[in-house]
């Protein structure tokens, strides 16, 4: 690998790795807001009209719509993987899809009034974080793959 081409694949790393810390934090402000609007300290004047039962409908329609994220985040790291100019984009994608069910953990939270529905979503959202985040040596060894080929 040439120290021009490693230098803009870590300068591409960098930068998709500052984007996907700032979407963690995003999902940690969620909590926040969670917390300060179930104490009481934000004030919110948005209805809670969702009836309990069918909260929990919405809740595991939403989570099994997680679990598919899973299988997405699969599917478009495989096609990034093929092409080393792709990575970064995968790599958002994947930065997206996971921070999505922490969403769906803030919206059903909003609607419902129960904060620990939000921190089941927050926990699979830094699961798929943890879990899919890109690692450097990985797209170092992606990079010489396609270099040679």
């Amino acid at each position: 690998m040439s120290p021009t081409s490693r230098e803009l694949l870590m300068q591409q790393f960098r930068t998709t790795n500052f984007i996907g810390l700032a979407m963690i934090g995003s999902v940690f402000l969620y909590a926040g807001l969670v917390l300060g609007i179930n104490h009481g300290l934000i004030p919110v004047k948005i209805p809670r009209t969702l009836p309990a039962d069918t909260a929990n409908i919405v809740k595991y329609i939403l989570l099994f719509v997680s679990i598919l994220h899973y299988f997405i985040i699969k599917f478009f790291q495989k096609v990034a993987g093929k092409a080393a100019n792709r990575l970064p984009a995968g790599a958002i994608l994947t930065f997206a899809l996971s921070e999505a069910v922490g969403v769906y953990g803030l919206v059903l939270f909003l609607l419902s009034g129960n904060a620990n529905d939000f921190f089941i979503f927050m926990a699979v959202s830094l699961f798929y974080f943890y879990i899919f985040y890109p690692k450097y040596t990985d797209w170092e060894r992606l990079w010489k793959k396609n270099e040679f080929e």
